[in-house]
């Protein structure tokens, strides 16, 4: 898990969890920082945040800044799009592209797409930009690449690669590989129970034909293993609800 923030307005820095310890620093639209945790103290929601080696806290409040999230592809590819000032301006995606072509206007065009499923499904929009404002490129993403996701911006998602920032179809698929031993456990768990459920089995006598005792195995051991995920979970919840109130 990426334990950083990307901020989206400006954000008051705090030397420690107290409204009175306001610095006279601020975190700036654009920066993204690494954090440690969160702490709730007298009702307020507090990030702990590292700059410079030394910890500071700032209020959580998801309207400012996003949590970055790094996520592997599971289409089987997308378009990644960058743009750059031709005059060294600070652009919003919002300034440099729309959906439609305008009249008048000397525009480029660029597509941004998906490819999904076995059947090499496509979907994709078609951006335009003014080419005398900004220079785009483009790579593509291939299943099981890893994307860093900042923000979601309407139909499209801001990600990082490298230090760029660039942006992508909103309705990727992509899943998130935190957790790793929550999968560990559940998986070392399930295959236990299964190989324990077909020896109980056969010590009972019964017959091990075809698929008779292979069927209530497998949705037994299913159950369990949801049931231990869940619990997992739980505690998962629970330990970083202590940790916050530490």
């Amino acid at each position: 898990m990426i334990k950083k923030i990307k901020v989206n307005q400006t954000i008051p820095i705090y030397s420690s969890h107290d409204e009175n310890s306001k610095t006279e620093s601020f975190l700036q639209e654009g920066d993204i920082v690494e954090f440690n945790r969160e702490k709730r103290r007298d009702g307020i929601d507090w990030f702990e945040i590292i700059l410079n080696r030394k910890n500071y806290f700032i209020k959580k409040d998801s309207s400012k800044f996003s949590l970055l999230k790094r996520v592997k592809l599971i289409d089987d590819a997308c378009t990644i799009v960058f743009f750059e000032s031709k005059a060294g301006e600070k652009y919003t995606f919002g300034e440099v592209f729309t959906v439609h072509s305008l009249e008048g206007m000397n525009q480029g065009c660029i597509k941004v797409k998906r490819i999904f499923d076995h059947a090499q499904q496509e979907k994709y929009i078609n951006l335009y930009y003014d080419i005398n404002k900004v220079n785009i490129s483009k790579r593509i993403f291939a299943k099981g690449e890893e994307i860093i996701i900042t923000n979601k911006i309407g139909m499209f998602t801001e990600v990082l690669y490298g230090k760029k920032t660039g942006y992508i179809l909103s309705d990727i698929a992509y899943y998130e590989p935190k957790n790793w031993w929550m999968v560990a456990v559940v998986s070392v768990v399930g295959l236990f129970m299964m190989v324990g459920l077909i020896y109980g089995a056969i010590s009972s006598g019964w017959v091990v034909k075809g698929s008779f005792l292979a069927i209530p195995v497998i949705i037994v051991s299913a159950i369990i293993i949801v049931f231990i995920k869940g619990i997992l979970t739980i505690i998962n919840l629970v330990v970083e609800n202590i940790r916050k109130r530490l």
